[in-house]
């Protein structure tokens, strides 16, 4: 595949699409949000000065900006704990985008480099929204996004012009509740169980809240599809691991047409049914660990490996497996230069009505699930934002890839190249 094949895997990073403004008046504790609708909004947002706001195309500078973000946060995350991490930078963005509305100054510029490339927040604000709109489906594949804010009332008063940008570009459900609560994390959690398919029971426990919690900014995806050409069997084959130790696992075969050919790895591209989503698989070389591999991959060796793929046969062996991961990412995001959101000289006044800087936050929370089968693929994700109030050719003749040793993959859309869900399977 040529340069179509890195649009055609990058879009699953991002959500899907979003509603227009609802005003500024705050909402009741019961407010929710229709489902994202297909198209962007008639009413388009405006710039600073008045004029239109860009919108309608994808930048190249979105792309690679966003393969880079999905491409370190999963190295670091990797290089703290090597085991069978799975994230989606999708869901990431999102939540962490919607908390970056609200920041300022040097706590805003730290998390537009890590996530817009340095790109302006509103200008961002645009693209993912433009990104994600053009994230269609289908009956056999289909990605929902949602996204939510809770707000303790005792605590903060959100900022109107805050309210109308989450709504506008994330159709965020904002509700207020008691955080310190005792069933507060119950709400969140059954909010996000919902949102999920009941893939993420849970993504935030009563210790996280608690009296100092003054927002909660949640987002919530869930991903089902079927392949396009479904395996009809799987054979039992053995499956080695980092530490060289074997065991059985079920496989099923079949030929793709996008193989993945580079100095350090093989690899592959399968569709889902509908084109609009696949599954990317990257084998290092035999004698290279996954953490050395990891090691000299970056988003633009990872959007030139995608362009780079060939369109012609080759046969796979994929391994069915599930597997699940949770992180706190505030641990990480420092390490990647997203540093004073953290602490006391954090800067999240545009949150509040009052401006004033009396807030930080204290726990990114990510958790993640793939189920992968011969017959398709279920994965899901959720992120929630802690802001606490401060105190052709013949089968001989074909490449062969054998996924039957740790290997990275990507639930990816078939327009850009980016990850919606970016992972490793150590076995």
């Amino acid at each position: 595949m040529k340069r179509s094949a890195a649009l055609f895997l990058a879009l699953l990073f991002f959500a899907l699409p979003l509603f227009s403004a609802c005003g500024t008046a705050l909402p009741p504790e019961t407010e929710t949000a229709e489902e994202r609708p297909a198209a962007l909004p008639t009413a388009r947002p405006t710039g600073e000065g008045g004029e239109d706001a860009p919108h309608g195309v994808i930048g190249e500078a979105f792309v690679q900006s966003q393969a880079e973000m999905a491409l370190s946060l999963f190295s670091e995350v990797y290089r703290a704990d090597p085991k069978s991490v799975l994230l989606s930078p999708l869901s990431v963005s999102l939540a962490l985008t919607m908390t970056a509305n609200g920041a300022r100054g040097e706590t805003k510029e730290e998390l537009e480099r890590f996530l817009a490339g340095g790109a302006e927040i509103g200008a961002f604000n645009e693209q993912l929204y433009t990104y994600t709109a053009s994230l269609g489906g289908s009956e056999d594949a289909r990605l929902k996004a949602a996204d939510s804010i809770w707000y303790n009332g005792s605590a903060i008063t959100p900022a109107p012009a805050f309210l109308d940008l989450v709504r506008t570009y994330y159709a965020a459900e904002v509700r207020e509740l008691d955080l310190a609560s005792p069933d507060a994390a119950d709400r969140i959690n059954g909010w996000v169980k919902e949102k999920t398919d009941e893939m993420i029971p849970k993504i935030v426990s009563e210790k996280d809240l608690g009296p100092s919690a003054a927002m909660v900014l949640v987002n919530a995806l869930a991903f089902e599809a079927k392949w396009k050409d479904p395996a009809e069997t799987t054979r039992e084959m053995a499956f080695t691991d980092g530490e060289g130790k074997t065991k059985t696992l079920p496989f099923f075969s079949g030929r793709e047409q996008a193989y993945i050919k580079g100095e350090k790895e093989t690899g592959f591209i399968k569709p889902y049914a509908g084109g609009t989503f696949a599954f990317l698989a990257l084998l290092p070389n035999e004698g290279i660990s996954l953490s050395d591999y990891l090691a000299s991959l970056d988003g633009e060796r990872y959007l030139a490996l995608v362009n780079g793929s060939e369109g012609r046969a080759v046969n796979v062996t994929i391994p069915e497996f599930s597997s699940e991961f949770g992180c706190d990412l505030a641990e990480t995001l420092p390490l990647l230069g997203v540093k004073t959101v953290f602490g006391g000289n954090a800067d999240l006044s545009g949150l509040s009505a009052d401006g004033k800087r009396d807030f930080s936050v204290s726990k990114v929370l990510h958790k993640t699930r793939i189920d992968l089968t011969k017959d398709g693929t279920k994965a899901a994700a959720a992120t929630a934002v802690v802001v606490r109030k401060n105190a052709a050719l013949s089968p001989e003749q074909l490449p062969s890839v054998v996924l039957d040793r740790p290997f990275l993959y990507a639930i990816v859309d078939t327009a850009t190249g980016l990850p919606i869900f970016f992972g490793c399977f150590e076995g």
